[in-house]
């Protein structure tokens, strides 16, 4: 004679599963959220290792790495019906990035590799994505606000002196007060974000690849309102004009003194004199009063 079965009815087991989901919907934010946690610190830490670096440079060489020579062909057309645009011409180009090899974990490196601490781990692409030719950075150097070309900290020696040169005794508004280095993703296109070319704030898109390129400050420009930071898309190509990070409200930034700071992007809108919040940090002479506090 077989004994009665044991098991679950349909309402006890609608109700562990009831159970199960109601754990899963508590714990699976509380783990995303701790990912993206571990995440932003290593970016941070990337920004602080790069900082460092800048710093080693400039004790070794007594001034802070800079953008190479621009080649001497290079010319601008104003007025274009497509907004200004600028005529580059073939020549070598070098990023800041470069320079600071030796000051980092890999010296010795190939353009077309990844490097892992230039690379945000934010990025669901990973922070070794490249393409065949060129590995990419996730960060740029300040080289310029709107109110003049090459009051940044990382300097580009061929606008206005090939021997221009910035040390930390020549950055007058402080340095916890002057960015030097901030966050922008590269394009998903792969070509713009090379870590080997120029890599810095300014109109124009990537000079490197022999192109002509829209000036976003044209009047017909593709880009002509653009907010030198805000949110940005890895498709839009007006995001590779400005600064953006793959974190929530805001990205990090290396201060010229190392430290990183989680800034939001209202600063872009902050009015801090004739300038925004953010213009006013991008210069190393401007003679503003602010505070990032």
């Amino acid at each position: 004679m077989t004994g009665p079965r044991c098991g679950f009815t349909i309402i006890e087991l609608l109700v562990v599963v009831a159970i199960i989901a109601v754990l899963l919907a508590l714990v699976l934010p509380a783990v995303q959220y701790a990912r993206e946690q571990a995440q932003s610190t290593r970016c941070r830490n990337n920004l602080r290792q790069i900082g460092l670096a800048c710093h080693s440079f400039e004790e070794t060489y007594k001034f802070f790495p800079r953008n190479t020579i621009r080649p001497r062909g290079t010319t601008r057309i104003d007025d274009e019906p497509n907004g200004n645009l600028w005529n580059w011409h073939s020549g070598t180009y070098e990023s800041w990035c470069r320079e600071i090899m030796p000051f980092i974990e890999k010296p010795i490196v190939r353009v077309q590799d990844a490097v892992p601490v230039l690379g945000c781990p934010s990025d669901p692409r990973g922070p070794e994505y490249r393409v065949p030719d060129y590995g990419f950075t996730w960060y740029v150097g300040i080289y310029s606000n709107p109110l003049s070309v090459n009051n940044g900290v990382i300097v580009d020696d061929a606008d206005l002196d090939e021997k221009l040169t910035v040390a930390v005794r020549d950055i007058t508004d402080g340095l916890s007060n002057t960015i030097l280095l901030a966050e922008r993703p590269p394009s998903s296109d792969g070509k713009k974000g090379w870590w080997d070319t120029r890599c810095c704030i300014e109109d124009t898109m990537s000079p490197a690849l022999g192109e002509r390129e829209p000036y976003s400050s044209g009047k017909n420009g593709r880009c002509p309102d653009i907010a030198y930071y805000g949110p940005g898309e890895y498709d839009d190509r007006c995001s590779f004009n400005r600064l953006w990070s793959n974190h929530r409200g805001g990205g990090f930034f290396c201060m010229a003194d190392g430290s990183v700071r989680m800034l939001s992007y209202d600063i872009s809108h902050q009015p801090s004199g004739s300038q925004t919040l953010l213009e006013a940090l991008a210069s190393r002479t401007g003679g503003e009063i602010v505070s990032v506090e």
